[in-house]
């Protein structure tokens, strides 16, 4: 490991509307800058976070107390989208390597989980279970915990990206990038999965293309994604409840498209990555804690 710089969080200039989301008259504070395309984030046990910046193969984490920026792995096979999974190890999707790594969140040591596919996020099941998304053959593949087990979970129609679990890890959910559909699969007891629906619809540009990307569902069911339009928040596509349509969080100071969203452990904070830079901002409390 290797630190690299200690980074005083600065403030982005433009103060946005609160949006029923973030403490009034917070504004963005970058976290970390200067990246070639940061994306992938998790949290380890210590509330510190962890990101990718995918070309330069890099994998970062952030204390959280003191904004030090430290290089754990500087040759990820251009990692992209990482979670943690049971026993706090620390999965990854190497698309340049082709491969499916796991991470010691203590002694960062990795090790190959599994290889073939091209993936692009991942997430992980309480019982260990990978599931993770293959843009190039339009696929979600699946590892089996214990012995790791590759094996093709659905074939789609669709370009797939962003990934993640229900709170109770009982329904997959899909992003299609070059659309506004987040798809939701039930996941079966042996894993498999259920017929696809479409759980989210979320706003996008006129030409349809939403670039739905890294997100998280939050406690009260509504869905978090970094979109082209910024980051949304969206509830369920058949949701009649008073939270409307999907709230759209505009992209700050010019900054690239929301590519990943993340609520840090102690629900004070939202982080997006916009590439080149990794925000966060204060969250309302009536909106952050269940």
């Amino acid at each position: 490991m290797r630190v690299i710089t200690f980074l005083a969080l600065a403030t982005i200039s433009s103060v946005a509307q609160d949006h029923g989301i973030f403490v009034k008259g917070s504004a963005w504070s970058t976290v970390t800058q200067g990246h070639q395309f940061a994306e992938g984030m998790a949290f380890d046990s210590a509330g510190n976070l962890v990101f990718t910046d995918v070309p330069r193969k890099q994998l970062f984490r952030v204390d959280a107390k003191t904004g030090k920026k430290t290089l754990l792995d500087g040759e990820t096979g251009a990692t992209n989208g990482i979670a943690v999974g049971p026993g706090g190890t620390l999965y990854g999707c190497a698309g340049g390597d082709r491969k499916i790594y796991a991470w010691d969140m203590t002694t960062w040591k990795r090790s190959t989980v599994a290889e073939g596919p091209h993936s692009n996020d991942i997430a992980v099941r309480k019982d260990g279970t990978i599931f993770f998304t293959d843009p190039q053959t339009q696929s979600v593949w699946r590892v089996t915990a214990g012995e790791r087990k590759l094996e093709k979970a659905a074939a789609l129609e669709w370009n797939p990206n962003g990934i993640t679990l229900s709170r109770d890890h009982e329904t997959l959910y899909v992003a299609e990038f070059f659309s506004g559909n987040i798809h939701g699969f039930a996941i079966a007891a042996d894993n498999s999965l259920g017929k696809d629906t479409i759980a989210f619809k979320l706003e996008t540009p006129a030409d349809n293309k939403g670039h739905l990307d890294g997100m998280m569902i939050h406690h009260d069911g509504r869905v978090l994604s970094g979109t082209k339009l910024g980051l949304q928040v969206a509830p369920p596509a058949d949701d009649k409840a008073p939270q409307g349509k999907s709230v759209v969080v505009p992209i700050p100071d010019n900054l690239p498209r929301c590519n990943y969203v993340r609520i840090s452990p102690d629900h004070k904070w939202l982080y997006a990555a916009h590439a080149k830079a990794i925000l966060r901002r204060e969250l309302d409390p009536a909106f952050a804690r269940p």
